[in-house]
């Protein structure tokens, strides 16, 4: 068995590779729209494009409205989307 070091000049430094999904890099945030909401506990009934639903905590962005584009991590919204303008 091999066992870990407690001397951190022996340990490799850390290297950051998003396709390896680190811990950091592979944080993922997704679109969401709302459908339905449950304002006394900040929670949204929300889909993506195609049509799968969660619930989501909206307190970091509220207030939210049945139609807002949210984005969406861990169950959280963390971001309002807004559309933007083609150049």
């Amino acid at each position: 068995m091999k066992r870990l070091s407690t001397d951190a000049a022996a340990a490799p430094a850390p290297t950051c590779d998003a396709s390896t999904s680190c811990i950091t890099c592979g944080d993922v945030a997704i679109p969401l729209t709302v459908l339905r909401l449950d304002e006394e506990r900040g929670l949204a009934l929300c889909a993506d494009d195609d049509g799968k639903s969660e619930t989501v905590e909206t307190d970091l962005v509220a207030p939210v409205a049945p139609g807002d584009r949210l984005l969406v991590h861990a169950g959280t919204a963390i971001a309002r989307l807004t559309e933007e303008v083609p150049a």
